[in-house]
């Protein structure tokens, strides 16, 4: 019988676990640990260290925009939103549905932009690519925009 690759095989092992202790299984879901990388490098302003946690062909959908391809692409994009102040990144995972090599995650955030406190939904497409998962499709909308 082949051996699976890691990701592949950490992939599975979401499957097997119950989405009710997400908070319990955030140290053993490899999903939610390239979130809270993400988180990190979102609250350092590091574009690039987001832009490698995409795949090399990654895509983000952002609302009323065009499509925003590759992780060139993808870290201009963050830097942009550095430079205009965002920061404070929170996010909270509402569902992982795995499927062999692939995933889905649901979940909301919560972005500073200046004084204001920007509420969004997700959906995350990961992929297991190698011995690596990454984001190979980034859809996210504005629920609300926060202001004091």
């Amino acid at each position: 019988m082949p051996r699976l690759p890691r990701a592949l095989a950490a992939l599975l092992t979401c499957l097997a676990l119950a989405l009710p202790a997400l908070p319990a299984m955030a140290q053993d879901n490899p999903i939610i640990a390239r979130m809270t990388e993400f988180a990190a490098a979102y609250n350092a302003g590091d574009a690039a260290a987001i832009a490698a946690i995409y795949s090399p062909d990654g895509v983000i959908l952002p609302p009323g925009q065009p499509a925003i391809q590759g992780r060139e692409a993808i870290a201009d994009h963050y830097a942009q939103a550095f430079a205009a102040g965002a920061g404070d990144l929170q996010f909270r995972v509402i569902e992982i549905i795995a499927y062999e090599a692939r995933a889905v995650e649901f979940g909301e955030t919560i972005v500073t932009l200046g004084d204001q406190r920007i509420l969004g939904r997700y959906m995350h497409y990961w992929e297991a690519i190698g011995d690596d998962i990454l984001l190979a499709r980034d859809m996210y909308q504005v629920l609300s925009v926060q202001t004091p």
